[in-house]
């Protein structure tokens, strides 16, 4: 049992240097740090010694941007309404195929057994309701994160 417990201490401690990197290593770091890419909108943050460089584009038309105080702000509001116009697209996507889900799966069952239907149609309303509403909301917010995206490219490259 002690053995046990010794080992699992070891490969715990193995496994968080591993793990853990010092901040000396991070500072002298080159290379590409970030990158999103949704609809149309990307970006790619690259370091290069102290200095970042953004490559910002919309279908296929890059343009590279020297981070500085001036537009550091710009720069990070796009990325972020990049990131998020990825992951509300996703949110859509989920739930309009548990829309899907829930539609099939009514028509099987009316095929099958219209008593059941029936007995839980509400409980069926309830969850097309709900997956209705997620993605009329995720669309909408999709929208406007992808006009918050077009806003800071356009401020970028202009």
């Amino acid at each position: 049992m002690k053995k046990c417990i010794l080992l699992m201490l070891f490969c715990f401690i193995l496994i968080l240097s591993a793990c853990s990197q010092s901040e000396e290593d991070t500072r002298d770091y080159s290379g590409i740090i970030g990158e999103g890419k949704t609809l149309g909108y990307e970006y790619i943050v690259t370091k290069e010694q102290n200095n970042f460089s953004w490559n910002v584009g919309y279908k296929g038309d890059i343009s590279i941007i020297e981070e500085d105080t001036v537009n550091k702000d710009d720069l990070v509001k796009y990325m972020n309404a990049v990131n998020d116009s990825k992951m509300l697209l996703v949110k859509l996507i989920v739930s309009v195929s548990y829309f899907l889900i829930v539609i099939i799966t009514t028509l099987i069952l009316y095929k099958k057994n219209r008593k059941m239907l029936k007995d839980g149609g509400i409980i069926i309303t309830m969850l097309a309701g709900i997956a209705i509403y997620i993605a009329f909301k995720a669309s909408f917010d999709l929208s406007s994160s992808l006009q918050g995206a077009k806003y800071y490219y356009l401020i970028l490259t202009n």
